[in-house]
């Protein structure tokens, strides 16, 4: 397959280069696509799945059109990490998200092994050869939003171990496994979906954390870059088209050799920021060899004309296409051979139970007993980021629990309802309390802090990741089951009912007693707020009403926790952004100042020339794209 690279048309080439989705069901109108277009790689979503014979059938018409238009077949892939990261609802085994794994992994140390080949081995036989799995991130920031129970542990080398067990099973059952999200998005505080994530930890430290699962004997055949600045390593470019990041780092001083994949390219992250067009270049030159465009049909268009372009007016740059293209087929002739594996439905079922319930953890504590005393308060389920595509179980656990243990419940909104109102409701009673990451959700913190102070016997269930506790008193019992799904819910169930929990956290929670003083809860809010917000008209304010304290409260603790005051610490966010976007894009000045949130032109241009001794003029002419 690798000798057909030499025979294609450069259309051809640049199609192998990408890989895209589309809005519909419809074989059709992806076809049409590969067609027109010549591309040669797809990514799956739940828009594009109704079930699993249509997909059999739709995967199957993809590949047929990619070798009659490109010559060779198409990697077909998917994010079907398990837990609440799925594109495939129906007619596949419902498997157990990574953290689960993690806690799992202490009483079944085959259980990464035992899901990656339930994974591996369905999805071959619905035509998927590429699983964008396992997530390698180590979730060292319990405050991040966007990987929290998609990480198997915050301990690099328990999620170095279950990583690369999931991967080699996924891979020897015929399916390309993807290592995601190097350098790793665990110690982040802005999802990338929405904004670029800077991250100031030095190459000595990343040694130590989120390059151990990158760093071992074992290399998967795939790895995914991710769209946060490192700014230590390139203070210009989000590792996703760094060259000093993908092409020094990776491929030179980690040996890597295979397949490079970037994450979207629609991403806000990277599309906020960057020009789309020369971002993509970038990319290819840092010796990425696969973008992925998932979801705009314009925007697969601004790329596959930009690197046309780049690729007919400089023979270095075809050159790099041609390296691209080759680990590609490469990885395509090993992974895009027609296979139908016999399916054991009935096995796989077992297994992902037995994995799920072997998840569940007591914390801390003991359950009490549940008994006509005994109250449910529960939050119903919803899409915790965008990684998570669609919420389809739409589960109500105090109403689950309520009837299975005929006792009042009462359901509640994650992000809006009555604290006084639900405190009301649990007076008096043994409160089962049902959370989800309320250590992001501010109305959910202030009730779990009310009713701890009000000394109420509390079992509280940590739906999502363990960090409800933090910086709060423990409360009667604590269990944790890592995802809010029916897999998991019937677990707890199980638990409940006498069960014996074998799960053991894979992640660190510490009670207030144990907590460091400089990590502020509020303070850290406070700072995410404003990293997500820093293009809005802010003011100490404005911050003070969104989190309910006074302004002279807020300013005496900022700067007694940062060590600057507001404005400065304001500042100093806006001044990043503002430098990258100078640095670039063509956008105008006073475009670029209005975009970080100066409206008074005057007043940005005093502040860029306090915090950087030049006019921003100056600072544009004289700085180039790489040092």
């Amino acid at each position: 397959m690798r000798s057909k690279g030499k025979f294609m048309t450069l259309e051809q080439k640049i199609g192998q280069l990408m890989m895209v989705g589309w809005q519909s069901s419809h074989a059709k109108d992806i076809i049409d696509l590969i067609k027109k277009y010549h591309y040669g790689n797809i990514i799956l979503f739940s828009r594009n799945i109704k079930s699993a014979e249509q997909l059999q059938k739709l995967t199957t018409e993809i590949q047929e059109a990619a070798i009659k238009y490109n010559g060779v077949p198409a990697l077909i892939s998917i994010d079907q990490e398990g837990g609440s990261v799925r594109r495939i609802y129906n007619g596949v085994t419902n498997v157990p998200g990574h953290m689960a794994i993690g806690a799992a992994s202490f009483a079944r140390p085959k259980v990464a092994t035992e899901i990656g080949k339930i994974l591996g081995r369905e999805l071959k036989n619905l035509g998927v050869n590429f699983i964008l799995a396992p997530v390698a991130d180590i979730n060292t920031n319990p405050m991040n939003p966007i990987i929290g129970i998609r990480a198997f542990s915050d301990d690099p080398h328990l999620v170095s171990k279950l990583a690369s067990q999931m991967n080699r099973a996924i891979q020897e059952e015929g399916v390309l496994s993807c290592y995601k999200h190097f350098i790793g998005h665990g110690d982040v505080h802005i999802d990338s979906h929405l904004d670029l994530p800077s991250i100031d930890t030095s190459l000595e430290e990343l040694r130590t954390s989120e390059l151990i699962p990158y760093s071992g004997s074992y290399q998967p055949d795939a790895i995914m870059t991710a769209h946060i600045l490192y700014r230590k390593l390139d203070d210009r470019f989000p590792a996703s088209i760094s060259k000093k990041i993908i092409y020094d780092l990776l491929r030179k001083q980690l040996g890597y050799s295979g397949l490079i994949v970037s994450d979207c390219l629609e991403m806000d992250a990277l599309t906020r920021a960057y020009s789309l067009a020369g971002a993509v270049i970038f990319a290819i030159q840092a010796s990425c060899d696969i973008l992925t465009v998932s979801h705009s049909f314009g925007r697969q268009l601004i790329v596959r004309n930009s690197l046309l372009e780049a690729a007919k007016n400089d023979p270095g740059f075809e050159e790099e296409i041609d390296q691209a293209i080759m680990r590609i087929l490469k990885y395509k002739e090993k992974y895009c051979l027609s296979r139908n594996p016999e399916i054991d439905f009935e096995k796989h079922q077992l297994l992902s139970e037995a994995a799920s319930l072997a998840s569940i953890t007591i914390a801390s504590g003991k359950p009490f007993i549940i008994d006509e005393e005994t109250v449910v308060v529960g939050v119903t389920n919803y899409v915790s980021s965008i990684a998570e595509d669609k919420n389809i179980e739409n589960l109500d656990i105090a109403k689950i629990l309520g009837d299975e243990f005929s006792i009042a419940h009462l359901s509640i909104d994650n992000k809006n309802f009555n604290v006084n109102e639900v405190q009301d409701f649990a007076r008096g009673k043994k409160v089962i309390l049902a959370l989800s990451d309320s250590h992001l959700t501010l109305v959910q913190k202030v009730l779990y802090t009310n009713l701890i102070q009000a000394k109420i016997r509390i079992m509280l269930i940590s739906l999502r990741t363990p960090y409800d506790v933090l910086g709060q008193g423990l409360p009667e019992c604590h269990i944790c089951i890592y995802e809010y799904t029916k897999l998991s819910v019937k677990s707890l169930i199980e638990v409940l009912k006498g069960t014996k929990a074998e799960g053991r956290l894979p992640v660190k929670i510490r009670p207030i007693s144990q907590q460091k003083e400089t990590k502020n809860y509020l303070v850290e809010r406070v700072i995410r707020y404003i990293e997500e917000n820093y293009a809005k008209q802010l003011s100490l304010e404005s911050i003070s009403e969104e989190f309910l304290i006074s302004s002279g409260y807020l300013c005496r603790l900022f700067k007694k926790k940062i060590g600057i005051n507001f404005v400065n610490y304001l500042n100093m966010i806006r001044m990043t952004k503002v430098k990258h976007l100078l640095l670039t894009t063509n956008l105008r000045i006073f475009e670029v100042a209005n975009l970080c949130g100066y409206t008074d032109f005057n007043y940005f241009t005093k502040v860029f020339k306090k915090t950087t001794g030049m006019t921003p003029t100056y600072f544009r002419n004289n700085s180039g794209y790489y040092d």
